[in-house]
């Protein structure tokens, strides 16, 4: 393989980067970080205009930086010193680098970087001249080197962290319940009050006064509710944010094994489970120690009236616990038996709803009802178990309640008739309002044991899903150079998961830049597992794969993904229009950017025929495409970046011949300029590579140009001539073929 493409035509002038993104890189080279313009436009969804201050820093936090924006004026920039260098804004709105200030007070030198220049060719102005230029915004950015929470495993501490990085929304939300609580003893002393003081002695003037008072706190106390509960809902909103992305990031970072290895079904169940810990959370847990608030002000007074009602009243409180208590490991194994059963169900229903054609096309539907039926009957049973034990526990917990109120009122009524005081009588009502005010947050604190419990199963659930070990290569300290396209297998040897026997084993061969190896072989020879190494989706592999002479494991994983285009036989498409589908790797590709890239893989010809043409819409699972239309579209989305090295896997074995020929005759355009990798059944698309890699049981069979297999390699030429035979040569079965050898 020694032959190298030569390009044609003159090379495409990209257009330069967004200068705040391109400022943003260079300061992050100063502390160690390698980043590009195209990534940062990639990961945070930007487009080819300039970037605004709050884009920047959103770029600059989610690279591994700590950035805040500040408005100076030439004092104040004077003295950041260390904190230099710094991104300014110009008046223009474009941004540089401010490397450092030279000088003395009476001359001082601003020395700035201009992005889009040589890195040797620096600018030196006067304060005069930069004060013209300059806006006044400067954007700091350093390297975070402190532990986030996010780096330790997910745990209830970890929410509870999430939680009280809100310090000042938790803090106006515990003033305002404790006023709230403060003012839950207006209505007790009022009726106290109305009852001793207006009734007995006849006091209209004193009940005008009272009657207002109230009014007033009424009013102050439905403020305060209002103010609580908007508190709380923003306080939830910001806890929901942070847990789904927190998980869904996660997520997406763990390795592809996981993902074929455990159902759709169960990993969508176990994301869910992140909102029941939020409810517990905000809901249950936040608002039960909200509403103990009022027990704050409420018990000292009802020990005031009577210290043994009160007791009496706790006592029951905690034998209402203890029960709950005692009946928890029950109730746990029955809401873990329903949790089962809930996720196969959920599982089995994704499953059929993904595989409908199939199930359509084989008449299964009397098979998969039965099967439902069956899960059903699981699930109504678990949950009937479930919920008969939960019957049971509040049928002992009601009527402790009740007693909790009763029991020590109709003691006090006792104790009232007893001694025949009147006032008492007074303290007793006041006494049966506090107690029933006590009473459900008593009760809600003894509930709260038990959904505490069902929110530590969630939390075990989502922790098992978000504490599995992340992807290789996504620590953000990887290699980000430019790639070229020259790719090295050396003694390249892995085996899957469970698997007998290895899938490579011992391989290595080379492609030079700029050329094109076809891959043959056996289903099961190994022709994806080589795409899959050099994808890096598999790192626990035994020799070198080297890109450009550097291991792909050195590199940042999402750099080389975005340099290594890849279509398979079955590509997915996203619901949405065919140019979002086409730009979904470079969200801020031009529309000639997306035209280029369709005309290249052979899709332009019909969409300019679709009455909407590129804004038309695509179904989900792509129903209103054929599989020629939607292979196309899947070349074109890969091809939107330009990769260096593009795979086609199998990309033409699933088209019709119309269809096929259409990506063949433009595969040779594709080709030019990148190294291609075709993996292929049909040989016809092979013939004009290179040179063709025969792969048999994970090992190489023989290396070289089509005519030369043909020659003298039977893997090869058996295959060719079974798929072409009219060009059966007479007497080949007598033919002696020489026996293989390695050609690198």
């Amino acid at each position: 393989m020694t032959k190298h493409l030569s390009l044609v035509g003159a090379p495409s002038v990209e257009a330069l980067p967004p200068s705040g993104l391109a400022c943003l890189v260079i300061v992050a080279r100063q502390h160690g970080l390698h980043l590009t313009p195209s990534q940062l436009i990639h990961d945070n969804l930007l487009g080819d205009q300039e970037v605004t201050l709050a884009e920047l820093l959103k770029c600059a936090n989610s690279s591994g930086m700590t950035a805040k924006a500040v408005t100076l004026d030439w004092k104040g920039l004077s003295q950041l010193k260390r904190a230099l260098p710094v991104i300014v804004r110009l008046r223009d709105g474009s941004h540089m680098v401010l490397l450092r200030l030279e000088g003395d007070e009476n001359s001082t030198r601003v020395v700035l970087q201009d992005p889009n220049a040589s890195e040797d060719a620096l600018l030196v102005i006067d304060q005069p001249r930069f004060e013209d230029i300059w806006s006044g915004d400067v954007v700091m950015a350093k390297r975070d080197y402190e532990i986030s929470d996010e780096t330790q495993p997910f745990s209830f501490g970890f929410v509870t962290a999430l939680l009280f990085r809100e310090r000042r929304i938790l803090r106006d939300v515990a003033i305002a319940a404790l006023i709230l609580g403060f003012m839950g003893l207006a209505p007790i002393m009022f009726w106290r009050l109305l009852s001793d003081k207006v009734i007995f002695y006849k006091a209209y003037n004193t009940f005008y006064v009272l009657c207002i008072a109230m009014f007033v706190v009424i009013m102050f106390e439905a403020a305060f509710t209002f103010l609580r509960q908007y508190l709380v809902q923003r306080l939830t909103a910001r806890l929901d944010v942070k847990l789904s992305t927190y998980v869904f990031e996660k997520v997406l970072n763990l390795p592809i094994d996981y993902f074929e290895q455990n159902a759709v079904g169960l990993i969508s169940r176990d994301i869910r489970e992140v909102f029941r810990i939020r409810g517990f959370l905000t809901g249950q847990l936040f608002g039960t120690i909200l509403d103990s608030t009022t027990l704050f002000f409420f018990l000292p007074v009802m020990f005031f009236f009577s210290p043994i009602m009160t007791l009496m009243v706790l006592g029951f409180a905690g034998v209402i616990v203890t029960w709950l208590v005692l009946m928890l490991p029950t109730y746990r194994k029955k809401s873990s038996a329903t949790l089962a059963a809930e996720g196969a169900q959920g599982a089995f229903l994704i499953q059929s709803l993904n595989g409908m054609r199939t199930i359509k096309s084989l008449a299964l539907d009397t098979r998969q009802r039965h099967m439902w039926d069956v899960l059903v009957a699981r699930v109504a049973k678990a949950r009937l178990a479930e919920g008969l034990t939960g019957t049971a526990i509040q049928t002992v917990v009601r009527p402790l309640e009740r007693l909790a109120v009763s029991a020590p009122y109709a003691f006090g009524v006792y104790l009232a008739v007893s001694s025949g005081d009147p006032v008492y009588v007074g303290a007793l009502f006041a006494f049966l309002m506090l107690s029933q005010r006590v009473a459900g947050p008593l009760m809600q604190m003894a509930q709260l044991i038990n959904q505490y419990d069902e929110a530590r199963t969630a939390v075990t659930i989502v922790g098992r899903l978000v504490n599995q070990p992340p992807e290789e290569g996504r620590s953000g300290h990887g290699v980000r150079v430019p790639l070229k396209g020259l790719v090295e297998f050396s003694g390249v040897t892995f085996k899957y998961k469970g698997a007998v026997s290895p899938a490579l084993n011992n391989i290595s061969f080379e492609i030079p830049l700029g050329t094109t190896l076809g891959v043959m072989g056996k289903s099961g020879s190994g022709k994806t597992t080589i795409t899959r190494l050099l994808q890096r989706l598999h790192s626990d592999y035994g020799g070198l794969i080297k890109v450009d002479g550097i291991d792909v494991r050195e590199y940042d994983v999402d750099h080389l993904r975005r340099n290594v285009g890849v279509v398979l036989q079955e590509n997915f498409l996203f619901s949405g229009t065919i140019r979002e589908n086409i730009s979904a790797a470079k969200p801020d590709a031009t529309f000639d950017d997306i035209v280029r890239a369709a005309r290249l893989a052979g899709a332009e010809e019909f969409i300019d025929k679709l009455p909407r043409g590129y804004e038309t819409y695509i179904y989900e699972g792509s129903t209103n495409l054929s599989g020629g239309q939607r292979q196309r579209l899947a070349i074109a989305r890969a091809l939107i970046v330009n990769p260096p090295i593009l795979i086609l896997d199998e990309a033409t074995s699933a088209l019709d011949a119309e269809s096929e020929t259409i990506v063949n005759a433009n595969i040779s355009r594709i080709a030019q300029g990148r190294t291609l990798i075709i993996i292929s059944h049909r040989l016809s698309s092979l013939t004009k590579a290179d040179a063709i890699l025969v792969l048999n049981r994970g090992v190489v069979n023989d290396i070289g140009r089509h005519d030369e297999l043909l020659e003298r390699n039977d893997i090869y030429s058996s295959l060719w001539y079974q798929q072409n035979t009219h060009l059966v040569p007479a007497g080949r079965n007598e033919k002696n073929f020489r026996s293989p050898t390695l050609v690198s």
